[in-house]
């Protein structure tokens, strides 16, 4: 059987809204996004989806199956914000050339002050060009029950609105799933088979994501109970938005199913930046099937009047990482210190067909592992996180100049 292999873009946290200027003496606030429904796109450079666009059309970001959009499209429910964050997600997906957009709602998207309307999802509801999903029949599931089930034919995504409850301010503060929608996603799953490629997504973290003091409350309330259904039910990646905090790491789950939970950066917010020293990013993740999934994400950085590349920085999220790795650390050594064996250096496609599981370390797995090669005197020429190309030797390269 051919493993079954998805190609994903990830578009979250736009926070778009007009320039926010003093009228009249009244203050309308600080601009808090690099993608203002009023900005020129020239330079483009200085525009996140104008620069984009150039760099896919010049052929350095690749084409996708499926574009995902984990919410907060505007900022604090601003209507403008909100059509033109769509507007420019469309674009990009179409861009991309995927088959098909798909999106959550955030809890910016949603009308909790009575700016517009008592009712918060009116925005949300009357953006149509095929928000969230282009289906009628799954838009109507999504607004009514919280979530939908989304069969396609290489995959099954679980589309979680955690801003469902978001009737008012004070019920805004957290993500929430109800006992109605767990029952729900047990009962459907129990009725499913598990081979095909399956992914859920929601706005707001499931479980806790405070580093960096990014606040401890504003996951979804249930989420453990929900990662708990989807480990039991064998689900391969969970994503979501809302922290602009890019982090990849396992939930291990009662059934002993380890979820690889994704949380995606900001494409051009610079809120909560200040705090998380991260930058504004674009992901690209390929998930490969064949019994177990494995992944690979690629990340663009955006820097104002620079645009989107891959730089080399340490104190961003890795340019490269993936997720899948079944090995231990010491195994992996032993596979690399086996396969260099008497050479000086080892290439990075050698080492690929002797240790395949190398791009599918999480950032942390990266990290041990070139701490423990260096106790054996191996070393990188980069860092796993920027694709490194070489392994040196350098035990045996001192024993020659010796």
């Amino acid at each position: 059987m051919e493993p079954q292999t998805i190609k994903l873009a990830i578009i979250s946290d736009l926070h778009c809204h007009p320039t926010r200027r003093s009228v009249d003496g009244a203050d309308e606030g600080k601009n808090e996004t690099y993608l203002l429904t009023d900005k020129l796109r020239t330079p483009s450079n200085d525009h996140p989806v104008d620069d984009l666009l150039q760099k896919i059309a010049n052929d350095e970001i690749a084409a996708v199956d499926i574009t995902l959009c984990p919410g907060d499209f505007t900022d604090k429910a601003n209507v403008q914000g909100f059509i033109s964050g769509w507007g420019f997600s469309l674009e990009i997906h179409r861009a991309l050339k995927s088959s098909e957009i798909i999106a959550t709602v955030g809890n910016h998207d949603v009308d909790v002050y009575e700016k517009t309307s008592n009712y918060t999802l009116e925005i949300a509801k009357g953006i149509k060009r095929g928000f969230p999903i282009t289906d009628e029949s799954e838009q109507q599931a999504f607004w009514s029950n919280g979530c939908v089930f989304l069969e396609r034919e290489c995959c099954r995504i679980l589309l979680i609105n955690s801003s469902h409850f978001h009737h008012n301010k004070g019920a805004a503060k957290v993500g929430k799933v109800d006992d109605g929608l767990l029952e729900h996603v047990k009962d459907y799953l129990a009725k499913s088979d598990s081979s095909k490629i399956q992914i859920a997504m929601s706005h707001h973290p499931p479980i806790e994501h405070s580093r960096a003091k990014l606040g401890e409350f504003d996951k979804i309330q249930n989420g453990e109970s929900l990662l708990n259904i989807l480990g039991k039910y064998g689900f391969d990646l969970f994503i979501h938005g809302h922290k602009h905090d890019p982090l990849l790491r396992y939930h291990n789950t009662e059934s002993g199913h380890r979820l690889p939970v994704f949380a995606s950066g900001s494409f051009s917010s610079y809120s909560n930046l200040m705090y998380t020293s991260v930058r504004n990013t674009f992901h690209l993740i390929t998930l490969k099937k064949e019994g177990v999934c494995k992944g690979e994400i690629n990340t663009w950085t955006f820097f104002p009047n620079t645009g989107w590349s891959q730089p080399e920085d340490e104190t961003a999220f890795p340019t490269f990482t993936g997720f899948g790795n079944e090995r231990n650390i010491d195994d992996l050594v032993n596979d690399l210190q086996t396969a260099i064996n008497n050479k000086n250096v080892l290439e990075w496609d050698e080492m690929i067909k002797r240790v395949p599981d190398l791009p599918n370390l999480i950032p942390t797995e990266a990290v041990l592992l070139e701490e423990a090669l260096k106790k054996v005197q191996l070393q990188f020429d980069k860092r796993i996180g920027f694709k490194p190309s070489k392994l040196f030797n350098i035990g045996k390269m001192m024993s020659n100049e010796g």
